[in-house]
């Protein structure tokens, strides 16, 4: 027996091992799939079978047992490819995988369930008009909406308004794709979009930009949201709890939450030179709120690290006497 007949009987072997674990029935299927997170961050493979708990993967990418990784796989007839967000690797033999899905959305479930009775009753054969039907994220969109930010603009408005519950993850993820920072020129799309737009505009926009917390070049937009719905509450909420996210930040410490804080007052203070009072009044407010939220931060932080003094000094004398907090 040669060295390529061993490997494909060890292979038999294992699918036979497998097969008999299986407790969910799979239907066999070929759907391209993009995977991330694994050794080598991210690359394609193709998913062999299906089952509503996990699948077996196919790909030249490094897969090792106990990695967890994301899956979007391309199922004929879904305009969107079917999101996992953890597949955990319970084996892995050259390039092949079994996969067990450990965080899923109860949407995407519900999309797996149909997808699977559709399948194991027959009627979901692969049918010319579902071929034709491939998810936009397989579509190579990405290349051309990141040369033209109008267009992806559009585009990720159209998707906002069938599925706003769903768009972060759809929609939303593949113009984070095709923008991985938010440009300035796709900063000054959305300002024009909200200029000339309404509430759901502005709705699309705040959603967009969840991507891209932190970042300055999204200011110009959230100004022009507070200019054009002040009046309306919840919008209003949804710019303030941006503002209050201290999202990415390279600060690392005891007072990193305190210091994020202060980086996002200190790129509001920027808006108090707007030349729209609603702004400057929208700033001033939070600017304010900002400091009461920094300095409760520091505070909590000072009196737990006292607290932490204290113990430690009790551990090491066995009673406080004498114990005097120091400085800060």
């Amino acid at each position: 027996m040669g060295p390529i007949d061993e490997k494909l009987e060890h292979r038999s072997i294992m699918d036979l091992n497998i097969e008999e674990q299986r407790i969910e029935p799979r239907v066999a299927v070929h759907f391209r799939a993009l995977v991330s997170g694994s050794m080598e961050s991210e690359g394609t493979g193709i998913i062999l079978d299906l089952s509503r708990s996990g699948c077996r993967l196919e790909s030249p990418l490094l897969m090792l047992p106990g990695l967890s990784v994301e899956l979007r796989i391309a199922v004929p007839g879904l305009e969107w490819a079917l999101m996992i967000d953890g597949a955990d690797v319970q084996w892995a033999d050259e390039d092949r995988a079994g996969l067990a899905f450990a965080r899923i959305r109860e949407t995407e479930q519900q999309r797996l369930d149909d997808l699977m009775t559709r399948r194991l009753s027959g009627k979901d054969a692969d049918s010319n008009e579902q071929i034709e039907v491939v998810p936009f994220e397989f579509q190579e969109l990405e290349a051309v909406l990141a040369k033209d930010p109008e267009l992806a603009i559009r585009k990720g408005l159209a998707w906002f308004a069938l599925d706003p519950t769903e768009f972060r993850f759809r929609g939303g993820s593949l113009l984070n794709r095709a923008f991985p920072t938010c440009t300035p020129e796709l900063a000054t799309s959305l300002v024009e979009l909200v200029r000339t737009g309404g509430y759901g505009e502005a709705d699309f926009s705040l959603a967009l930009l969840q991507s891209y917390l932190g970042s300055t070049s999204s200011d110009d937009v959230l100004k022009e949201i507070v200019s054009r719905c002040s009046h309306d509450d919840r919008i209003v909420r949804g710019v303030q709890s941006f503002i209050h996210s201290p999202g990415p930040t390279s600060v690392s410490g005891e007072f990193a939450l305190a210091e994020a804080w202060r980086i996002k007052k200190e790129s509001l203070t920027h808006w108090l030179t707007d030349e729209r009072q609603v702004v400057k009044s929208f700033a001033a407010q939070h600017i304010a709120e900002l400091d009461r939220m920094i300095a409760a931060e520091r505070h909590r932080v000072e009196t737990e690290r006292e607290a932490r003094e204290r113990s430690r000094h009790e551990d090491e004398s066995g009673h406080d006497h004498g114990y005097r907090p120091k400085p800060f």
